[in-house]
């Protein structure tokens, strides 16, 4: 193992610290903890390709998916940041948080709901989804190149 550090320059400080300054769930392969939003839980991320890939493996374990990308011209990149608001078929606030990536994993009761997201001040028409008790709902959102 010291054959590696001396050959690439890397110390076992470097390495170490670099892989601390890691959130715990990024080490251990793991999707970020579960919040709470009312009677509504998900977990949001996917930035970096092994992150992303860890939350598409992750789909089929929660009952919807909201996927948030921008146009870039030639092709729709994975955005952050956009503010995602969930309400119920009585009007009721079940979730109103902001993604911490393009992906946003929700556990919901079974129902209809009408899913909001906007990013940098611009708002997209809202889409409804039903989530049922079992599979899983998946609903896109496409900001406008340089949204806001």
């Amino acid at each position: 193992m010291s054959q590696f550090f001396q050959r690439s320059g890397a110390t076992l400080a470097a390495v170490l610290g670099a892989a601390m300054s890691l959130p715990a769930y990024a080490v251990d392969g793991q999707l970020p903890p579960e919040r709470q939003a009312g009677s509504a839980s998900f977990v949001s991320g996917g930035i970096g390709e092994g992150e992303s890939q860890r939350f598409e493996a992750a789909f089929t374990r929660y009952p919807l998916i909201v996927q948030l990308f921008e146009n870039s011209g030639a092709r729709d990149e994975y955005t952050a940041d956009a503010l995602v608001k969930i309400t119920d078929a009585k009007g009721r606030v079940m979730l109103h948080e902001k993604a911490d990536g393009p992906y946003m994993l929700v556990r919901l009761p079974a129902g209809d709901y009408r899913i909001a997201a906007s990013l940098k001040g611009h708002a997209l028409a809202d889409q409804v989804v039903h989530v049922t008790g079992s599979g899983h709902a998946k609903t896109t959102f496409v900001f406008p190149r340089n949204a806001g």
